[in-house]
């Protein structure tokens, strides 16, 4: 008599989906129910742990969310090429990127690229190490914008600003920055470029600072000191944490 494997002894499989390619994802799932442990990922869900599995699977639509090329991005650091796969659905187009990823459209080449995994394979998770805190930059509001911005990126003549849009480049927006240390300052500054987002690169805008109300050069150019003072004692004591500026 056969025995039906234990979800313990099957391979650990997402499948990771944006919100309207939900049927083809659950289509996959059935088709993989008897193969794999499958754990369906929807873009606006939390991601898990990218390394508890053992293949990761995107379907790819016409409309790809950028969360959900974000977290190929994740995904592909923690498992690797091998270990990650793109089902395309008609009329996706498949980028560069893609491209140089395994592109699969029937079921049986992901039943065959699973039988081909090594028992036990699964990446070992790595053991925790000392980590320093992970600064934060702060937040920008504008009128124009008409919403929240975070700071992915600052320096004294211009910032990278996370946005869920696109802001006309030339544009030029009066922005109320809190900065990562909670101080507060009032700038003028123009969009200079658009960052449309990529794995591991955020999407948003990079603007240059024309005007500063105040003392708010002297407060952000007292932010970066310290934040690069703490970046430097880094060199002499690596694993320590970085106290906020």
């Amino acid at each position: 008599m056969t025995v039906a494997p234990s979800p313990e002894t099957l391979p650990r499989v997402v499948v990771a989906y944006g919100v309207s390619d939900a049927p083809a994802a659950e289509a996959l799932e059935r088709a993989l129910a008897q193969v794999s442990d499958v754990t369906l990922r929807r873009d606006d869900q939390p991601a898990g742990i990218a390394r508890a599995c053992d293949l990761a699977i995107f379907v790819i639509g016409p409309t790809p969310a950028p969360g959900l090329l974000l977290r190929l991005g994740i995904y592909l650091g923690a498992l690797g090429r091998e270990r990650i796969m793109v089902w395309p659905l008609a009329g996706a187009e498949i980028t560069a990127d893609l491209e140089s990823l395994v592109l699969v459209r029937h079921v049986q080449a992901i039943k065959d690229h699973l039988a081909q995994l090594p028992e036990g394979s699964r990446p070992e998770p790595k053991p925790p190490v000392a980590r320093r805190l992970r600064r934060s930059l702060g937040t920008a509001s504008s009128a124009q914008h008409g919403g929240q911005l975070r700071i992915a990126d600052i320096s004294a003549s211009g910032a990278l600003l996370g946005t869920f849009g696109e802001i006309p480049e030339n544009q030029i927006l009066d922005l109320d920055v809190t900065l990562g240390n909670g101080r507060k300052i009032r700038v003028a500054a123009r969009v200079v470029r658009i960052q449309h987002p990529q794995w591991g690169r955020v999407g948003g805008v990079g603007v240059q600072f024309v005007r500063f109300e105040g003392a708010s050069k002297a407060i952000l150019e007292d932010y970066l000191d310290a934040g690069a003072a703490a970046l430097a004692a880094m060199a002499f004591h690596p694993g320590m944490q970085i106290p906020e500026a």
